[in-house]
């Protein structure tokens, strides 16, 4: 295939150059390419051509309060890809008496299902010595990325600070990357005493038992850790302008943050759909959300992932206490489409986009045949028409799911996404969709 006359956005420009993908491959990258025999053309002219988005942090058909997240990895790739999302990230589920190479196992035969590539995080959500003890196999097998806890300790999965400064050292030595779910477990408990029992059904308490001073100490005590350790941190949906001012205070903090966050604010709580918007760390104020998009703009955030976990409206139910409605929105369809309209919108430069959601995630995650138009890189790359803004956009959707948080604000769905040169989006439909491949993660 040869793409010809569309402006290319790499992460650190933007320039009209035609591509070249023989094979899985771009093999060409310039200026005014002539057409080989039998190669198909594609005419992208006045359009935008994007690498293929990478989402770090996804959650395909999860175990949450007995129920299970509503995308698997068959119907939540094939939304993926439907808007530009090529690779994904996603996590292991450690149950109790598993190890962690067991865990893995068990994620990688469930991601056989996913149409888009994939790569994993290792949840580490019991301390033992054993477990402890198989972070370098892992590192070595392309899984370098560890995710801690530092609430829900009442679901088994937090880990003391102490417990999370031994994990650190030993991925530290293993060079590997420790990723935090940064909200301080007793800054939660303390606020949750203060919610009226009156008040436990409404979703708004969702978000007053969560406050950011739980981000803001969770993020001060990862740093005294990175710091002892040596080890490189990365926190996950950070939501609120004191974490980010906390984690801006350390090199050795990497953050991400979400779409809902950057767009959405706590008064979508008090919806007749409110329970729907439950999601943790809880959505904060405006003023949060534009401190992030001024982070944004400073070149202060590493990656905007989705945390992708959605849930069907028979599965989130009303009038139940906030505590035990379903944690998760959904997101990996609609990332790019809803950044790219923002970009447009607040006329941020469009390189920052590709440098936050494809090369910047490659680069940090160790997947490196993605992420750039380059030659000898996989040939994944999203192409947009920028007339193409609309604000009625939800048939394009393939989502299995029934509610999407986002309705309220512009999309721009790709034209074309093409995964490792197959063409699975053409002319904005979705078409026969390949078996996606395990990417693994090189230090």
């Amino acid at each position: 295939m040869l793409i010809k006359n569309g402006l290319i956005i790499h992460s650190i420009g933007e320039c009209q150059e035609d591509i070249r993908i023989t094979g899985e491959q771009f093999t060409e990258v310039k200026p005014n390419l002539t057409p080989e025999k039998d190669e198909v053309v594609l005419d992208a002219k006045g359009k935008w051509i994007f690498p293929g988005i990478i989402d770090p942090h996804t959650h395909m058909g999860i175990p949450i309060k007995n129920q299970l997240s509503a995308d698997n990895f068959d119907t939540g790739t094939r939304s993926a890809l439907n808007g530009g999302v090529t690779t994904i990230i996603d996590f292991t589920v450690l149950e109790n008496n598993q190890s962690l190479k067991e865990s893995i196992i068990i994620r990688n035969n469930l991601a056989e299902e996913s149409h888009c590539d994939y790569g994993l995080h290792c949840n580490f959500t019991r301390f033992t010595q054993d477990l402890l003890d198989e972070i370098p196999s892992i590192i070595n097998e392309g899984i370098i990325s560890f995710k801690v806890f530092t609430t829900y300790k009442d679901a088994g999965m937090m880990l003391t600070y102490g417990e999370i400064e031994e994990v650190a050292k030993k991925i530290s030595s293993e060079n590997g990357l420790l990723m935090v779910h940064a909200e301080d477990d007793d800054e939660i408990l303390i606020a949750s005493k203060h919610i009226p029992e009156e008040e436990f059904s409404n979703p708004y308490s969702h978000g007053l038992s969560r406050p950011d001073t739980s981000e803001e100490k969770a993020i001060l005590e990862m740093i005294k850790i990175a710091h002892k350790t040596k080890c490189s941190v990365y926190v996950v949906h950070l939501n609120s302008a004191k974490g980010f001012r906390a984690a801006r205070s350390s090199d050795k903090i990497m953050i991400e943050t979400c779409p809902h966050y950057l767009l959405l604010n706590d008064m979508v709580y008090k919806r007749k759909d409110g329970n729907m918007f439950v999601a943790s760390p809880p959505l904060r104020k405006t003023d949060d959300a534009e401190i992030l998009w001024r982070a944004i703009s400073n070149n202060q955030i590493h990656t905007i992932g989705t945390d992708h976990c959605p849930f069907c409206i028979n599965q989130k139910q009303t009038g139940i206490p906030f505590n035990q409605i379903l944690n998760g929105m959904g997101g990996v369809e609609t990332l790019f489409p809803i950044l790219i309209a923002q970009w447009i919108k607040r006329d941020l430069p469009k390189p920052l986009l590709t440098k936050l959601v494809s090369t910047q995630p490659a680069n940090i995650f160790g997947l490196q045949s993605k992420g750039e138009i380059k030659s000898g890189k996989d040939a994944d790359l999203v192409i947009v028409s920028p007339n193409d803004l609309t604000d009625n956009w939800q048939d394009r959707l393939v989502s299995v799911t029934d509610w999407n948080g986002y309705l309220d604000f512009p999309a721009l769905f790709p034209d074309h996404v093409i995964l490792r040169g197959i063409p699975v989006v053409k002319k904005g439909k979705l078409q026969s969709l390949p078996k996606g491949k395990f990417i693994p993660g090189n230090i």
